[in-house]
C-alpha cells in the first residue's frame, strides 16, 4: 500500500529561494523514504506552498523534519505553519 503525504505551509521569502534549498534537501529525504513527486505555491499566494510526497511512513517522514530543522528554517519555510495530512491507497 503507497502512503503519501501532503505537506502544506508558508514561506517567509521568495519561492524561488526556498525551491533551491528544498533541490539541495532531496538527496538527504529519500534517505529517509520520502520521494517528492509535486511541489508548488498557491497562484494567488506565493508565500502558501505545498509539497506532495511517498513516504516510507510517518514517523520516518517526522524523523526526517526533526533531523532536518534548520536547514528547512534556513530555505525561508516557517515551520510552525506546517500542516500535514497523511493518504494511502
Amino acid at each position: 500500500m503507497a502512503k503519501y503525504a501532503l505537506i502544506q505551509f508558508k514561506i517567509n521569502n521568495d519561492f524561488y529561494d526556498w525551491e533551491s534549498v528544498f533541490y539541495r534537501s532531496q538527496a538527504r529525504a529519500r534517505e529517509f523514504g520520502i520521494l517528492e513527486i509535486f511541489h508548488g505555491k498557491k497562484s494567488n499566494d506565493s508565500s502558501s506552498c505545498a509539497i506532495l510526497a511517498i513516504i516510507d511512513s510517518a514517523d520516518k517522514m517526522d524523523e526526517f523534519l526533526r533531523v532536518a530543522a534548520d536547514d528547512i528554517v534556513k530555505s525561508g519555510h516557517i515551520l510552525e505553519t506546517t500542516e500535514v495530512t497523511f493518504y494511502e491507497n
